[in-house]
Formats: structure tokens, C-alpha cells, sequence
């Protein structure tokens, strides 16, 4: 009779201990997802099934020749509490046009009601991936070159496809946030001199003094479970390691591939910041662009091991495409002139502007240039810059907000044709100070209005989100 009051007493004991485990669990579980949030990811593979024409060099003479390894499109979707939704699409590709990304935007609100500010699109600026940019100034033979059009209409399918299966995979979350600060093989090609700003293309010879933005972001999904779903990061720095005709995410893709390989089943993200002098301090090697995405990684893996933020509050999001103002075209003669010009650069550009006189085509002085902020919670607010923006853009905006407990900086977002300076840079000249617009359809570089119309509207659009 004792021993089965023990036997009793023993179960009941196992019982209560039991209950108090579950209810323990159930709380934290309640705790943890309170929010409300969800989030779906998706991964698309883009890589090109046959040779196209590879983008980031004007040299190149020859089409693609396979890959190192798949790139993709991948998006990133969230849900607040009261129904707000965002996306957030980064691919491993030199950059898209304005009309692209704004065929895909609409495409998206008409099947999902997703207005346009709230969905940004990054790209790595890798320049081992497929053309994607029309029309540009470099040399591409015509029998190549209709096959840019082709992949480009491709990719808009496979864009909506990464948003489609992104928002249709939303699930409860917990969305975490947090950064880590540095990862510095970032070093800057613009070098002082008695002469004026010198351009080094040769890592021997980069500037390590001057701006840069070491600092990772990471956002985090997790699942019911706790398991990692999704892992969004960045870091400014262009991907330029590699100058290969093998298809390739460059440092940005290395990165992606660990960080999945050190947490199975997730996805990971690239955002890139604002690279527009920033380059690797080591390049030319495939050795260098792994080294460069194991430090970028392992800085990511380190971040989610420490303490984060819950991300908390609710989705906004604010777009606006900004009128800049191009330098005017210079007189029919100079382009007359230029075509027998011993510079490539030039000739290319007479051609092209003297085709477009002599067809009575339409040349604009002023372009649209997007700009779009995303609030994510109470904590994170994501600032996406047209173009291929200075780091002095990334300083400013971090140091002009105090609401936030970060501002993330981005550039390359929603169209990445051309440099965007700010009026010290323009001022100064060299390949960011106007140099580079040769390569591109623009009657001339920017006006030295631009940083001023892209501070004000960039400053227009986060009152929007933080009323």
C-alpha cells in the first residue's frame, strides 16, 4: 500500500512538473511572437543557361563562359500587426533601370495590392554577372547585344516570381535586428593629391584614409521554433574582386552561399550600402573574393550570436522619383570632333548623341532618380538611394536621424545608372565626380544641385513614415 501511495505521489509529481514546463514554453512562445509579425523569403536562381553579355567593364570583347557559382533574385516579406506589408528584393546583378523596377512594383500591386513605396529593390553591383542595363556606352557587338533584351525580359519574370512566393510564404515571425562594426576591406580609390583627386584601379595604390561604412546590419527571421529563416545584410563596398567571364556573386555572393552554410535552410540577403568609392583592398583572385565573403560572413555569424533588438511597431513606407538636373549637351560640333577622338569613351559618346540628333530623337537634361524609405518598426528605418551613391551620403543620413535606433543606407536601389556624387565630390572631379557618366546615356554629369534635391527629398520622405 505504501509503495503505490509513493508510485502516486511520484506520478503527480511528474504531472505538475510537466504542466509547469508547458506553461513556461507557451508563455515564451507568446511573449516572443506578441508582435504579430510574419515574414516570407523566397530564392530564385537567374543565372543566364547560355553565354550573354557580362556587365561591370567597358574592355570586355567576348560573352560569358559559364559560372563559379548560381546567382539569384531573392525577396524578403513582411507583415506588421495590422496588415502593412513590405518587400525587400536584392539580386546578385550589376544594378536594374527605373522602368524595370517599377514594371515589377506594379505587376506586384496589381496581383497583391502592395503599393509601390513599399517595395525596394537592391542589387550587389556585382560585375560578374549578365548585362542588365540598356541603353550604355560601352562596346557591345549587335549580334551580342540582343540578347541583353531577352535576359532582361526573362528576369523581369523571375522578379515577380521571388515576390510572388515571398508574400505567399508570410508565417509568424520574430524579426530581430542588430549590427556589428567593422569588417574593413573596404578601402577608398579616391586619393588626394597637389594635382587634384588621383583614381587608382590597382589595390597597391588604393587610399586607406578618408570615409567609409564598415558597419553590418543584420536582420533576422525566426520561426515558431526559433530556427532561422531568413538573414537580411549588407555592407558598402564595391564588388569588384573579380574581372572574370564566369558568372559570379563576386564577395556579396561568397557571403550568402557561407551564412546558408552555416545555418541550414536559411536564406541570405544582400543589401548593398553606399559603395560608390569604396573597393576591395585585395583583388583579382578568386582566393580574395572568398576571403572577402568569409570576413563578411563570419562578421554576420558573430552578430547573431550576440544581443538583438526585437523589431516592434508597425510597416511604413515613402517613394519618390526626384527631378536631377544633367550638365547641358555640349555643342554638335565637340561630338563632330570626338569621332575621331583617340579615346574609346569619346567616340562611343559622339555616336551615340549624334544618332539621336540625327534621328530627331528626344535628349533630356533632367532624369527621375527615386528615392524610397522603408520604416521596419520602431527600429529600423532603411534609406534606398538611386544610382551608385558616395559613402558621405550614408555618414549624413546616420547622423541626421535620432529616432531610430538605426539608420540603414543604401544605395543601388530601384535603379543603378550612374554615380551619385555629393557637391564636394562634383567639385572635385575624377571618375565619381562626373568621369564615369561618359559610359552613360546623360547629356553630361550631374548639376551641383543634386546632393541638395536628394538631402531635402530623402529628409521629405521620412517625416512621411514617422508621422
Amino acid at each position: 500500500m505504501k509503495t503505490s501511495w509513493k508510485i502516486f505521489h511520484y506520478l503527480l509529481y511528474v504531472v505538475i512538473i510537466s504542466m509547469i514546463l508547458i506553461s513556461v514554453m507557451t508563455f515564451n512562445t507568446s511573449v516572443s511572437y506578441a508582435t504579430g509579425w510574419k515574414a516570407g523569403v523566397s530564392s530564385v536562381i537567374i543565372t543566364p543557361d547560355k553565354p550573354v553579355w557580362m556587365a561591370g567593364y567597358g574592355n570586355r570583347d567576348k560573352p560569358s563562359e559559364g559560372k563559379i557559382h548560381d546567382i539569384h533574385v531573392k525577396a524578403l516579406a513582411f507583415e506588421d500587426p495590422d496588415g502593412n506589408r513590405a518587400v525587400i528584393v536584392t539580386a546578385d546583378l550589376i544594378s536594374v533601370m527605373l522602368d524595370f523596377s517599377n514594371r515589377v512594383a506594379k505587376t506586384i500591386e496589381n496581383r497583391y495590392g502592395l503599393p509601390r513605396e513599399n517595395i525596394l529593390f537592391n542589387t550587389s553591383h556585382t560585375h560578374c554577372g549578365p548585362e542588365s542595363r540598356l541603353p550604355l556606352l560601352f562596346y557591345i557587338p549587335v549580334e551580342k547585344g540582343g540578347r541583353i533584351e531577352e535576359y532582361v525580359q526573362w528576369l523581369e519574370t523571375k522578379y515577380v516570381e521571388a515576390v510572388s512566393a515571398a508574400i505567399t510564404d508570410l508565417k509568424p515571425a520574430q524579426i530581430q535586428f542588430t549590427s556589428i562594426n567593422p569588417v574593413p576591406f573596404a578601402v577608398s580609390r579616391r586619393l588626394p593629391s597637389p594635382e587634384g583627386i588621383l583614381y587608382r584601379s590597382g589595390p597597391s595604390s588604393y587610399y586607406t584614409g578618408g570615409l567609409r561604412d564598415d558597419t553590418v546590419p543584420v536582420l533576422s527571421v525566426k520561426s515558431a521554433d526559433g530556427t532561422i529563416r531568413a538573414i537580411l545584410f549588407g555592407y558598402a563596398c564595391h564588388p569588384i574582386t573579380l574581372n572574370i567571364y564566369k558568372f559570379c556573386g563576386d564577395y556579396p555572393g561568397f557571403a550568402q552561399q557561407y551564412i546558408e552554410e552555416a545555418y541550414p535552410g536559411a536564406t541570405a540577403l544582400f543589401v548593398q550600402g553606399c559603395a560608390g568609392q569604396l573597393v576591395p583592398n585585395a583583388r583579382f583572385q578568386l582566393e580574395y573574393a572568398m576571403g572577402h565573403g568569409r570576413a563578411l560572413a563570419d562578421a554576420v555569424t558573430k552578430a547573431l550570436e550576440g544581443e538583438q533588438m526585437p523589431v516592434t511597431g508597425h510597416i511604413a513606407g515613402a517613394y519618390e522619383e526626384v527631378i536631377c538636373d544633367h550638365e547641358p549637351l555640349p555643342d554638335r560640333k565637340v561630338f563632330e570632333g570626338n569621332l575621331n577622338s583617340k579615346n574609346v569613351v569619346e567616340r562611343r559618346q559622339a555616336a551615340y548623341f549624334l544618332k539621336k540628333m540625327d534621328n530627331n530623337e528626344p535628349i533630356n537634361e533632367s532624369v527621375p532618380c527615386p528615392l524610397q524609405v522603408l520604416r521596419l518598426g520602431d527600429e529600423v528605418l532603411l534609406v534606398g538611394l538611386f544610382g551608385e551613391p558616395v559613402v558621405e551620403y550614408a555618414v549624413r543620413f546616420k547622423s541626421e536621424n535620432l529616432t531610430y535606433k538605426f539608420i540603414w543606407v543604401a544605395g543601388y536601389c530601384n535603379d543603378g545608372l550612374g554615380y551619385l556624387p555629393t557637391w564636394q565630390i562634383q567639385r572635385e572631379g575624377g571618375y565619381e565626380g562626373g568621369d564615369a557618366m561618359r559610359h552613360m546615356p546623360f547629356t553630361g554629369p550631374y548639376t551641383e544641385t543634386v546632393e541638395k534635391r536628394v538631402v531635402d527629398g530623402v529628409r521629405k520622405l521620412v517625416e512621411n513614415v514617422s508621422e
